[in-house]
């Protein structure tokens, strides 16, 4: 029994260090680091002085944790000393989501001052939004101090089509009788331009930069981020909406809500040298070229 005992204990002990040394094999040469991560998720624009305050103050917009050095993302903010010199004086350059570690690219300086949108819209002139698909929204293209030309396509009374349209005629029927019928409200499909050279304030988020100003001043930008760091790609979508801000007078604020209201509207961008042009509008009689009546009954 006593031999039985002392073998069954070298056995055991045997098997300890057997797994002890497979433990030290495994964790050879894992470095253990400092690491921050958003407590939840950070805004974009999230100024890192309240985000600092909140940390100082055993807040939870801001955890401190460890984590292996070979998972930690470049950039990683490692020390407390680095997290209040980053942090300070800067803001979030994209969102970033709650568990992420904090890296010293998600933060920008502010150095411009920011001045609102109203007082860039000249004296008797409004601002007016307005979005469009990405086809008639010129697929994307327009930016901030571009000019765009708005057509619209609407169904219409002939009887309202405008004095300078030509080319097409609508004769009344007659009865069995051979008097006049009733006269019925005929209603044609009309595309004409309805306002041109209407100047782009800003598209989304982007405003036009300053007159005289010689180019906008860029901001490096981050996107969303995983917990560890990586960024989170998404799936582009094709037909997102361009959304338009427009310097407009009052008269033209009320025909463009009419327009989008009541018809189908495309936009095209014009060169700076783009001079209005008249036009009389299409409908399918003279959409050939030609008076399409006469083409196809003589």
């Amino acid at each position: 029994m006593l031999v039985a005992l002392i073998l069954a204990g070298l056995a055991a002990w045997a098997v300890w260090n057997y797994l002890q040394n497979v433990e030290n094999e495994i964790t050879a040469g894992q470095e253990i680091v400092e690491v921050y991560r958003a407590g939840e998720t950070i805004n974009e624009g999230t100024d890192g002085a309240i985000l600092l305050s909140d940390f100082n103050n055993n807040g939870e917009l801001i955890v401190a944790g460890t984590d292996q050095a070979e998972d930690v993302p470049e950039g990683a903010i490692t020390t407390a000393e680095q997290l209040n010199q980053v942090l300070q004086g800067r803001v979030a350059a994209g969102p970033i989501a709650a568990g992420s570690i904090l890296t010293e690219s998600q933060w920008t300086s502010i150095t411009v001052n920011i001045i609102p949108l109203a007082e860039e819209i000249p004296s008797g002139k409004q601002a007016m939004t307005i979005s469009v698909d990405n086809v008639r929204g010129v697929n994307g293209f327009v930016e901030p101090g571009d000019r765009v030309n708005m057509i619209i396509t609407l169904d219409i009374g002939f009887d309202l089509l405008p004095d300078d349209f030509s080319g097409v005629t609508v004769e009344p029927g007659t009865t069995e009788e051979g008097t006049p019928a009733e006269t019925e409200q005929t209603v044609v499909t009309y595309t004409r331009f309805v306002l041109q050279g209407l100047p782009v304030m800003a598209t989304g988020r982007d405003i036009r930069p300053e007159e005289g100003a010689e180019e906008s001043v860029d901001v490096e930008t981050t996107t969303e981020t995983t917990p560890d760091g990586q960024p989170v790609t998404e799936e582009e979508e094709a037909g997102n909406d361009t959304v338009f801000t427009l310097e407009v007078t009052p008269e033209q604020a009320e025909r463009i809500a009419y327009a989008v209201e009541n018809g189908s509207i495309w936009l095209t961008l014009v060169p700076g040298d783009f001079v209005e042009v008249e036009t009389s509008g299409v409908i399918i009689d003279n959409l050939f070229g030609g008076d399409l009546v006469e083409d196809i009954f003589g």
